[in-house]
């Protein structure tokens, strides 16, 4: 098995992504994406996980098994080995991670610097990153290009970990241009430890942070898919944010999942764990439709949600949206011509 890990950065995104296509008209065809934050935490934070994972590395493998496997995972909290292996034991052949705790970036503006020097270090703040992003994309279709950003304004206990984003240029078979899968993990609530107000300002310099990174990958051309622990919760100013630039910035992502749910033509399975992940509204599939190719929810599940004795294997739902992909009037180059350029 050939494990390939991206390393390329936006120039490298934006070339193979413009490669010219040819006139043709390609038959619709369906990618999966799963989103799940796999609590895969260091001791003494969190228990040992290792069995946990294992069990989740395992039900990737049964998935795989019986065809079933989402084609593109993105994961959250994927700090240990273990969860970072989950990758290569549940067969992926390519594999790409977010920033390591040595890429944290600094505060570039006066009240983001303000901001961070009057943080408490007896809540995790100003003692450096102890772990990298968490991030991971694992996919079977070729990655090629990657591209890594970490946020510099956290609160609380969450500024122990380089949370950011992390955007995987995606060939997938029959779609005449790559697709950018875009990963994130924002920072909580009432887990970091500090006051609200606090939370919430490091959270919306994280969403505008996001945005612009969204707008940096995107072209008329440029078809995306987010997923991601977003971290929204109940906290209405935080939804207010959340929807004002995520659903109304300068690139409009459609809530595919939340479409999903309300549309006839899209099938919802685990109908009560999606209701619970739902609820929670952390855990977020979304998406932007280019003019080169067309996004339609198909379905929406929960494959890692609660057994038969009502436990997880995280304290997240792992969520799965299958989209249709149809190319508008141009029909994929080979895959070894789209990686020349």
């Amino acid at each position: 098995m050939s494990v390939r890990i991206g390393n390329v950065g936006l120039c490298a995104i934006a070339l193979v992504a413009c490669a010219a296509p040819a006139i043709a008209s390609d038959p619709q065809r369906t990618v999966s994406v799963l989103t799940y934050n796999v609590h895969g935490l260091p001791w003494p934070v969190a228990e040992d996980r290792s069995v946990s994972l294992s069990a989740i590395a395992a039900q990737f493998r049964a998935m795989r098994a019986a065809h079933r496997q989402p084609d593109i995972v993105a994961l959250q909290e994927a700090f240990v080995p273990d969860a970072k292996a989950i990758g290569i034991a549940a067969g992926y052949r390519y594999i790409a991670f977010g920033a390591p705790a040595e890429a944290a970036a600094d505060a570039t503006t006066a009240n983001d610097r303000r901001f961070v020097a009057e943080g408490s270090m007896f809540r995790g703040e100003r003692v450096g990153k102890h772990v990298g992003s968490g991030l991971a994309i694992f996919s079977d279709y070729p990655i090629l290009a990657v591209r890594r950003v970490s946020y510099p304004v956290c609160a609380g206990y969450d500024c122990l970990a380089n949370k950011g984003a992390m955007a995987a240029l995606i060939a997938i078979p029959g779609v005449a241009r790559p697709v950018t899968v875009i990963n994130t993990h924002l920072n909580s609530n009432g887990a970091t430890g500090v006051s609200q107000p606090r939370a919430l300002y490091a959270y919306r310099r994280q969403i505008d942070l996001l945005s612009s990174f969204i707008g940096s990958v995107a072209r008329p051309e440029t078809s995306i898919l987010v997923a991601g622990d977003f971290n929204v919760g109940k906290d209405i100013a935080r939804r207010r944010y959340f929807a004002e630039h995520m659903f109304g910035g300068p690139v409009a992502l459609t809530g595919g999942s939340l479409q999903c749910r309300m549309s006839r033509a899209c099938l919802v399975s685990q109908p009560a764990d999606i209701a619970i992940s739902t609820g929670r509204a952390k855990d977020w599939l979304m998406y932007h439709a280019s003019n080169a190719l067309s996004i339609r929810p198909l379905g929406l599940s929960a494959p890692f949600g609660r057994d038969a004795a009502n436990a997880m294997l995280s304290d997240h739902i792992g969520v799965m949206l299958t989209y249709a992909l149809g190319n508008v009037g141009i029909r994929a180059k080979p895959l070894l011509a789209l990686a020349a350029r």
